[in-house]
């Protein structure tokens, strides 16, 4: 089964010409590509999008295996925090695809955590 490569946040980019949707293509040579939510987290209480972003999020959680599985970290920093939080609940260690723009491609990077 090949692996997946979970995205933060689809990421668009606004210009004089319109929104330009992030191209992932790259991150396609690591795996399937999956979004793990929908929006950003929003940051008021009692919100029904921030219930929907709460249950992508568990749902990532439950399948993310962290043996063979990556994250391309997008989207606002309290999300990513969030969400690498959630993992640490669950006990798994995440494994990072970082871009490389003087390579123009995306490297594995696992960074090495205390016991």
């Amino acid at each position: 089964m090949k692996p997946t490569v979970w995205i933060v946040k689809e990421q668009v980019s606004r210009s004089s010409v319109g929104v330009n949707v992030m191209d992932y293509t790259p991150a396609m040579a690591y795996g399937n590509i999956e979004f793990i939510t929908h929006s950003d987290m929003p940051l008021y209480p009692k919100s029904d999008v921030a219930t929907a972003w709460e249950h992508d999020v568990k749902s990532f959680v439950g399948q993310y295996d962290p043996r063979s599985d990556y994250i391309v970290t997008t989207g606002q920093p309290t999300s990513i925090f969030a969400i690498g939080f959630a993992l640490g609940l669950a006990g798994k260690r995440p494994r990072f695809l970082v871009w490389r723009r003087e390579d123009d491609r995306y490297m594995e990077f696992q960074p090495e955590y205390p016991q």
